[in-house]
């Protein structure tokens, strides 16, 4: 079932991205912004740890597709869906302080309107704790399947990300580009 081609879809890459797998919902929106184009409603938006500072750009969305790490107690890597409002009971979402300001961002949304449709693409992370610009081997692995997930997600919304023939530059917060991703 395909939407509205008129709504906004806002895919928003969130977590911390000097904490290992933590940041694995920015990198996994910098590799899509390199990788491919979409429609004019769709709007990529690295939300690093900035919590309760997105609920302007979240309510300017009819859709929002969240990447981040989360804990399902599964194996690392394992790669999750699911609608927020709608989580399953095993999913938690306190591990960080990112996350807690991400929980407080989303109870905040319907009290100023009618809040967006928000769909998690998440996954089960291996280390949040420790210093690292690199994500563990396991959620590495899982960058393809979240960004296939996102994809897939969009295409349901109607808003389908086309394959560029040569990747983009695009530059994180430290000047690498996703070039440098791929040495």
């Amino acid at each position: 079932m395909t939407q509205n081609q008129n709504e906004n879809i806002l895919v928003l890459g969130v977590g911390n991205v000097l904490l290992t797998d933590e940041g694995v919902g920015v990198r996994v929106l910098h590799e899509l912004a390199a990788r491919y184009d979409f429609p004019p409603n769709v709007k990529l938006v690295d939300g690093g740890v900035l919590g309760l500072s997105l609920t302007g750009t979240m309510m300017e969305a009819d859709q929002v597709i969240v990447i981040d790490a989360v804990r399902g107690d599964d194996e690392p890597g394992t790669v999750y869906k699911f609608e927020w409002n709608s989580r399953p009971e095993h999913i938690q979402y306190k591990d960080s302080l990112h996350q807690i300001d991400l929980m407080e961002t989303m109870a905040l949304l319907p009290l100023m309107g009618e809040p967006p449709t928000v769909t998690v693409i998440g996954v089960e992370f291996g280390d949040i704790d420790n210093y690292g610009l690199e994500l563990t081997p396991q959620v590495e692995k899982a960058v393809a399947p979240l960004m296939e997930q996102v994809l897939l997600e969009l295409q349901r919304l109607g808003a389908p990300g086309v394959l560029l023939d040569h990747p983009r530059e695009v530059t994180d917060v430290f000047g690498h580009t996703s070039q440098d991703n791929q040495a």
